[in-house]
């Protein structure tokens, strides 16, 4: 992957050269994925690819044989594959990941299944949509086809150099697979972290971080950042944080907040807390935690005041950067006293990687804050874009060479893993190309399914930020938030489940009023329904203090997630979500409104 040009302009168009690299360099992964996958149960098998295999002149489902070389052996032109391979969605892949979560799980259904040979881990989602979580799993390829993984892996948690650094990340394992989050299965595989060596991979500490190994294998949330919060406390020369999400490290400074004299007393006379789920771990996290009275006695002059501006960097003086996706509904909380009040203006707070579970997506290219631009990953699997102004089929999906700069695509995926022009759902800006390379350079602003709608209108993500960014000059800085369907009344309504930054003002009461009439100012599908008692005045409740927090830990619990991974989508329809956040109103909004229904 080229570096970047350092002072060079962002290009707005292609030269012919550029356009005839990308698509070279397009044109060699595919070959690359389609010889290496042809050979699996479900490129043989799957409907999904029945007219490629009949292009491809494969049109039987023989026994898979991996010891017959692959590569050369199919010629792969791109406009066969173009024109004869259909978008895909998770279920065209769901009944065949499903084999490794059988019991027992055969080494003869699962080996060769979407890539050769068998997974090194199985990157566990995010559950954005609020569902179980979905699988994908992740297999190793050779160096030159793991561009965008080293990349990433050394961007992400970057090595011994730089400084101390906390690296929040959970490396859960279940038998002989681990299942993890994408970002540690990833550093696991590039530090050469082998399942078979966990044993003796807990009892270590990785060079120039503060945690040891085996805080990632802890699976209670509160726990797993309590951890955290209690190692890098106890090292004043920390200098960096690295999270998945940002919201995990709001969690993690509340967290230090409320059990500040905890966690100053166990640095004070070295003993971890008894703390849940620490089982079997608690020895080798013990054998790295020695009582530092010096450090403690600092620690209480400093006291705990988040309120303060900058005042982690009074715990660090020497913390330069917090890392973690800050992008689409993250965006929220990044200029709220969350994150840029507590770290201060000399902090960066960037999103470094713009990631998935499916895929290395993008590395930050220079921007900070919630408007991140980054650089298409695009060395390692097949990116495409499908315009989202067109019908939802392959016949209006665009190459990266003939995107428009300002337009808007929901991004397709063809990856080594073994899917095939999968549908992220992510919809991106084409914020312009990379003047090193032609490679694209992109925006993310929101998922393109996570549309709300109660009768015939579409509100999008992107809209209902706006709408609660409208009201925040009456109700205070919000946090986090979520909109379900509320039915508690006829007609139907929009349920805003809010958590402020401190009280509600005075005017909070007329919340309701002011979202219906910015939704119904921007939307007019939304205006028209609304007009004709189709949908209702929306509803508008303030949740506890740390809500969203105890949402992901209790979530994780529920799915078996990763710690640390867990979103709050902002559009919730999972019915057992939306009743959780629900019991943990304090208040409702609206004229004579002030406890929750």
């Amino acid at each position: 992957m080229a570096p970047p040009s350092v002072g060079a302009p962002v290009l707005q168009t292609l030269s012919a050269q550029q356009v005839d690299q990308l698509k070279q360099r397009t044109r060699g992964i595919l070959n690359y994925i389609v010889n290496t996958n042809s050979v699996t149960t479900y490129f043989r098998n799957a409907p999904l690819l029945a007219r490629y295999r009949a292009e491809l002149g494969l049109t039987t489902s023989p026994d898979v044989n991996h010891d017959v070389p692959v590569h050369g052996k199919l010629e792969v032109d791109f406009s066969t594959f173009t024109g004869s391979v259909p978008l895909s969605t998770y279920e065209d892949y769901r009944s065949y990941i499903s084999r490794f979560l059988e019991s027992p799980c055969l080494k003869s259904s699962v080996e060769n299944l979407l890539a050769p040979g068998l997974p090194s881990f199985i990157s566990t989602s995010s559950g954005t949509t609020g569902n179980s979580s979905k699988y994908f799993p992740k297999y190793t390829h050779p160096k030159h086809m793991s561009q965008a993984t080293a990349t990433s892996a050394a961007t992400c948690v970057p090595g011994a150099d730089g400084g101390l650094k906390c690296a929040v990340l959970a490396c859960g394992v279940a038998k002989t697979i681990p299942f993890s989050l994408a970002t540690a299965g990833t550093f696991r595989n590039h530090n050469g972290w082998s399942i078979d060596n966990d044993k003796e991979l807990v009892k270590t500490r990785p060079a120039g971080h503060v945690t040891p190994a085996a805080v990632a294998f802890i699976k209670p949330y509160y726990t797993f950042l309590l951890l955290h919060a209690l190692f890098a406390m106890s090292e004043r020369s920390l200098a960096s944080f690295h999270t998945l999400f940002i919201t995990v490290f709001s969690d993690l400074v509340r967290l230090i907040e409320n059990h500040w004299e905890e966690l100053v007393r166990a640095i004070e006379i070295g003993q971890i807390p008894d703390l849940d789920g620490l089982g079997d771990l608690r020895p080798h996290i013990q054998a790295h935690f020695q009582p530092h009275p010096d450090r403690a006695e600092e620690l209480r002059k400093v006291g705990v005041n988040m309120r303060s501006a900058g005042w982690l960097k009074k715990i660090w003086p020497n913390l330069t950067l917090v890392a973690g996706n800050t992008t689409g509904s993250f965006s929220a909380v990044l200029p709220r006293k969350q994150v840029r009040d507590y770290v201060g203006p000399t902090v960066s707070v960037q999103s470094v990687m713009y990631a998935s579970s499916e895929a290395w997506i993008g590395v930050n290219y220079g921007a900070e804050s919630g408007d991140s631009i980054y650089k298409t990953l695009d060395t390692d699997d097949v990116f495409e874009y499908l315009d989202i102004e067109k019908p939802e089929s392959a016949e209006h999906i665009t190459q990266a060479w003939d995107l428009q700069v300002g337009k808007k695509y929901e991004l397709i995926l063809t990856t080594r893993e073994g899917f095939w022009r999968y549908r992220l759902g992510d919809v991106l800006e084409i914020a312009g190309f990379a003047p090193e390379d032609g490679s694209p350079l992109i925006r993310f602003l929101e998922r393109r399914n996570a549309i709300m709608r109660i009768s015939e209108e579409f509100v999008s993500e992107a809209e209902l930020r706006r709408a609660v960014k409208s009201i925040e000059d009456i109700i205070g800085p919000t946090m986090e938030f979520s909109v379900v369907v509320d039915d508690r009344k006829f007609p139907r309504r929009y349920g805003f489940l809010l958590e402020l930054d401190g009280e509600p003002g005075t005017r909070a009461h007329t919340a309701p009023r002011r979202l219906q009439d910015y939704l119904s100012s921007t939307n007019d599908t939304y205006a028209r329904f609304s007009s004709d008692s189709k949908i209702g005045v929306p509803s508008v409740r303030i949740l506890g203090a740390g809500t969203f927090s105890a949402y992901r830990s209790w979530r994780i619990g529920v799915s078996g997630g990763g710690s640390g991974q867990t979103k709050v989508p902002i559009v919730l329809f999972n019915p057992e979500a939306r009743d959780w956040l629900a019991r943990h109103a304090v208040k409702e909004l609206g004229e004579g409104l002030q406890e929750p229904a």
